[in-house]
C-alpha cells in the first residue's frame, strides 16, 4: 500500500476545523491507522463490499480500503458534518471511484438497500458490543463477517446476540499493547431474520441481551 494517500488522509484530520479524534499529534493519528490496519489479517480471505458503520473520522474504514484496492466500500454516519468530512477524506485519499459516503442511521440503511448486502461490516467505538452487533449484522450478507474494534467483551452475551441475528462468533482476540481492547469477528450464517433491524434507537435502549442476563 502506498503511504501517500494515507498520509494525506491523516493530514486532513489534523487540519480539520472540527475535532474528529481526541489527539491530532502525528504519532496518535498514526496509531489510529495502525489499529485499523491491524485487522487486515482477520479479513485476508474476505470479499467486499465493506461498510464502516459510524465511520466518524474515517477509522477503520479508510485505512482498510486503502490497503485493499479490490474492495469497494461505504462509509456510513448519521451526522451530516461528519459525512462532509468523510466526503473530503474519500477525495483526498483517492477513493472516490470505489467508496460512497451515506448520511443515514444503520437501522435505516439495513431496512432498505443495505439489508444483507455487504461482505464485511466494520465498526470502532460505535456502541457496546452487543448493540454494535445488532446495528451491523443486518447489513451483512450470509457468509460475510462483522468485525468490531471493542473494549471489554462478554463472549456469552455476544454469542446470544449473534445467534438471534443468524450469525456466530468466530474469534475474540486481544489487541497487543492494550489492557482492555479486543477485536471481535462474527460470521453471518443466514439472512437477517424478520423483525430486524428494529426501529431506530431501539437496540441501544432495549438491548437484545444485557451482560450477565
Amino acid at each position: 500500500m502506498s503511504q501517500e494517500p494515507l498520509a494525506r488522509f491523516l493530514a486532513l484530520i489534523a487540519a480539520a476545523p472540527q475535532r474528529l479524534v481526541a489527539s491530532t499529534k502525528p504519532a496518535d493519528l498514526q496509531a489510529h491507522a495502525d489499529d485499523a490496519l491491524g485487522s487486515l489479517p482477520l479479513l485476508v480471505a474476505e470479499a467486499g463490499p465493506l461498510i464502516d458503520v459510524g465511520s466518524g473520522a474515517g477509522f477503520p474504514g479508510i485505512p482498510l480500503l486503502l490497503a485493499r484496492p479490490d474492495w469497494t466500500g461505504t462509509l456510513l454516519d448519521s451526522r451530516a458534518k461528519r459525512c462532509g468530512h468523510l466526503e473530503e477524506a474519500v477525495a483526498v485519499a483517492g477513493l472516490a471511484e470505489r467508496v460512497t459516503v451515506l448520511n443515514l442511521r444503520a437501522e435505516e440503511h439495513a431496512a432498505g438497500a443495505g439489508r444483507d448486502h455487504y461482505g464485511i461490516a466494520v465498526a470502532r467505538a460505535l456502541a457496546p458490543p452487543p448493540v454494535a452487533l445488532e446495528l451491523c449484522l443486518p447489513l451483512v450478507r450470509p457468509g460475510g463477517v462483522c468485525l468490531l474494534h471493542a473494549g471489554e467483551v462478554d463472549r456469552r452475551t455476544l454469542e446470544r446476540v449473534a445467534a438471534e441475528l443468524g450469525a456466530e462468533v468466530e474469534l475474540i482476540e486481544p489487541v497487543p499493547g492494550f489492557d482492555a481492547r479486543q477485536r471481535v469477528l462474527v460470521r453471518k450464517q443466514t439472512a437477517t431474520p424478520a423483525g430486524y433491524p428494529r426501529r431506530v434507537g431501539q437496540a441501544a435502549k432495549e438491548p437484545l441481551v444485557r451482560g450477565g442476563d
